[in-house]
């Protein structure tokens, strides 16, 4: 966390280093990977928290989607986000499938079978 931060429950504020973002693009042992972007605009952030939980676990089974790190931003302040699910680690190694900052036990994901 950089000096003078606050951590608030249920936002991700974790800016990389530069030196750590040139290092990981000149990698040349790990395959190439993209990440898709695809900006919804929802004005309350219930609402908006809401629909990527249902997105997200809608498109759960497709290879490469990691649900777990599906996070919600303000259009103008896209470097402070909410997550939308748990994602604490199960002792089975699984992760929380439940929403973030739940009451109760967590739960595992249920597993494809």
């Amino acid at each position: 966390m950089t000096p003078g931060a606050r951590r608030q429950p249920g936002v991700v504020f974790v800016p990389l280093p530069q030196a750590a973002v040139e290092a990981v693009a000149r990698s040349d042992d790990a395959p190439a990977r993209h990440v898709i972007h695809l900006p919804v605009t929802i004005p309350v952030l219930a609402d908006a928290l809401r629909f990527a939980y249902t997105f997200a676990r809608s498109v759960a089974l497709v290879p490469g989607i990691e649900v777990a790190g599906t996070t919600v931003s303000a259009e103008d302040i896209q470097h402070v986000r909410h997550w939308v699910f748990c994602d604490r680690i199960m002792p089975d190694r699984s992760r929380c499938a439940r929403r973030a900052d739940h009451g109760g036990p967590c739960e595992p994901a249920a597993r494809a079978s």
